[in-house]
């Protein structure tokens, strides 16, 4: 069976209002498309469809249970892939990379006097590596998403990249209040290891979460 331009739309209006995410929808969509083609010639569209849906998916109900399973994967694999990018900046041969930057931020540091000023001035910096690009990847991961995929429908990684963009605003709390408290000045420490790590972490932390940005766009680029 080869289904018209107008029982495709059918098909795709139907997916679209019974799943949430646009992955689940793309993965559906196509499973059904390549099952259809199988199908007895002389039963109605509709009808191929169902036989596909409940031969595949037990019913149409279990659609939504197929895409909670889709979901959960799909989340996996890109936290998975976020941890990969963090820790393989310390690993050869990115790590020299690191290392290089970790020393010439210690140097900088080092050469500076703490007056108000300059602690304002990486305090500042901190703000900047750990919030404001964070949520600039995101905000802009949500413009491409209608301008380059040409859809609005969510996807099933929203949240989690919601998440990633926001955590550095809870660690960035929780950082400010111990670097004004007595127990830890972090910026007064003269050997300056706290503040170089922290801002070591603040940029691998931007580099990971924009590579997982620029795989979710290159893989759904291909998909299109």
């Amino acid at each position: 069976m080869k289904p018209t331009e107008q029982q495709l739309k059918v098909l795709q209006s139907y997916l679209h209002k019974t799943l949430n995410y646009r992955e689940t929808y793309e993965e559906i969509y196509d499973h059904i498309l390549s099952a259809i083609e199988h199908q007895p010639a002389n039963i109605s569209f509709e009808d191929a469809v169902n036989n596909i849906i409940n031969g595949d998916f037990g019913n149409a109900k279990n659609l939504l249970k197929a895409e909670r399973t889709s979901k959960n994967a799909l989340v996996k694999d890109c936290l998975r892939k976020f941890a990969s990018y963090f820790v393989g900046c310390f690993r050869a041969p990115s790590l020299l990379y690191t290392a290089g930057f970790a020393l010439a931020v210690y140097y900088l540091l080092s050469q500076m006097r703490f007056g108000a000023f300059i602690t304002e001035c990486i305090f500042a910096v901190m703000f900047a590596l750990i919030i404001f690009v964070p949520g600039v990847i995101y905000l802009i991961r949500l413009y491409n998403t209608g301008y380059i995929l040409g859809t609005i429908k969510k996807s099933a990684k929203d949240r989690l990249f919601e998440t990633l963009a926001s955590m550095p605003l809870r660690i960035f709390v929780m950082l400010t209040i111990w670097v004004y408290t007595p127990f830890y000045k972090v910026w007064q420490n003269t050997n300056h290891y706290s503040a170089t790590i922290l801002l070591l972490l603040g940029v691998i932390y931007n580099v990971a979460l924009y590579k997982l940005y620029k795989d979710e766009f290159k893989t759904a680029a291909i998909a299109k």
